[in-house]
């Protein structure tokens, strides 16, 4: 499966704005200085979702070309890809390298641009200009609002929501994970197990641009030799980050845990495997938690307290996704049963889309499974070279097919 808009992934993208951060860190008040008035809420923002990805619209500068840029907490910047920034007439304004997933590349920046979220503006924006980037959105923005800004988001209502950081408290009850911050990214203390009994401590970046719900860097990988310890992959695929290719195996982990949050049975996981740039690449983290097992909360995220706030959402119950006949199906936050991907080549003699919804598998409806969870897990226990009917609805047209179990 080649990751949906994983391309938009940039670890360590730049050291972007690093003056202002410095500042704003050095004005933050201690704790006990803190004011116990409400915080000003700067902005309301809608956004929309794909299998979990955050998407906001934006305008850059004077043009009044709406974008759609990924919200990317695992990317310290914005960035846009090179004919986009030209035809919005942003202007180079120096040249370095930047590290992405497997690797590292050259990359050109613009300075001090405006970003504006409706009504509300983010001024002397710096924007990393690559080659390409993932046709799915314009580009990404990463972590940088959340450097100035209380930023909430909640999925239930697809909105996000940015305060001052002096008298903010949270509006619900839920569980504050510590984070720690090197480098610009939101590293959470985590453990995995591939098989009952052999947890692995590891440090996983809180990454809302990863599309999956886990997945291992290659040194993380390599040295607790993961994939010969009893892993059973799924299906094999890729993860590509502007340009460069790594080879990943996906599968089940035994059980998943990250700071003091409840373990995770049974979850999803892609290990990266060897090949390319990857085998000399060192991130200095083990791996990336995900949007799909992000998009099950309702975050917020508070730099001056070092933490981020967790509250389950309406789709922190819904089973995890899951692999049959070379296609990948999950649940998004709206209750649809969605074709995430291919797990393998695409069957020119089949309709069934990436992207297409749909209405039955096996004549059960996605509210029947989501409502009798013993049911799905009767039909994904069922032995290979079972057959699935699939009726599915992709632009507005019904279509009906059978897979095979792998």
């Amino acid at each position: 499966m080649n990751n949906k808009y994983k391309l938009c992934l940039v670890f360590m993208l730049l050291a972007l704005l690093p003056d202002q951060y410095i500042q704003a860190q050095q004005q933050m008040t201690p704790a006990s200085a803190r004011k116990t008035s409400a915080a000003a809420l700067k902005v309301k923002i809608p956004f929309e979702t794909d299998n979990g990805a955050i998407i906001l619209r934006v305008k850059i500068n004077g043009s009044q070309r709406p974008l759609r840029l990924l919200f990317d907490t695992g990317a310290d910047g914005m960035a846009l890809s090179q004919d986009l920034a030209d035809s919005i007439g942003l202007k180079v304004s120096r040249k370095q390298k930047a590290s992405v997933v497997g690797g590292s590349m050259d990359i050109a920046v613009s300075e001090g641009n405006v970003v504006h979220l409706g009504a509300f503006d983010l001024p002397d924006q710096s924007i990393a200009i690559f080659k390409e980037l993932h046709k799915g959105t314009d580009g990404i923005i990463g972590n940088t609002i959340a450097r100035s800004y209380v930023t909430k988001v909640d999925f239930d209502k697809k909105e996000l929501s940015l305060y001052d950081f002096d008298g903010y408290e949270y509006e619900q009850k839920g569980t504050v994970v510590p984070i720690s911050i090197p480098s610009g990214l939101f590293i959470i203390p985590g453990s995995l197990a591939i098989v009952t009994g052999q947890a692995h401590p590891a440090e996983f970046i809180f990454d809302t641009g990863a599309a999956y719900q886990l997945i291992c860097f290659r040194p993380f990988v390599k040295k607790n030799r993961l994939l010969v310890s009893g892993f059973k992959p799924e299906y094999h695929g890729s993860t590509s980050s502007m340009g460069v290719t790594t080879p990943t195996f996906s599968g089940k982990a035994a059980s998943f845990s990250f700071s003091n949050m409840p373990l995770i049975k049974e979850m999803p996981v892609t290990l990266m495997a060897g090949g390319g740039q990857s085998e000399d690449w060192n991130p200095g983290f083990d791996g990336s938690i995900g949007a799909r097992l992000i998009s099950r909360y309702n975050f917020t995220i508070n730099l001056k307290k070092k933490e981020i706030q967790l509250v389950a959402n309406k789709s922190y119950d819904y089973p995890h996704d899951f692999a049959i006949g070379g296609y990948l199906f999950g649940f998004d936050g709206d209750g649809a049963l969605v074709v995430q991907g291919l797990t393998a080549m695409e069957n020119p003699g089949l309709k069934l889309k990436q992207g297409a919804r749909l209405s039955a598998l096996n004549g059960f409806s996605a509210p029947q499974l989501l409502k009798d969870r013993k049911q799905l897990d009767k039909l994904l226990a069922m032995p290979a070279g079972t057959n699935y009917v699939i009726e599915s609805v992709y632009n507005g047209q019904v279509f009906k097919d059978t897979i095979t179990k792998q």
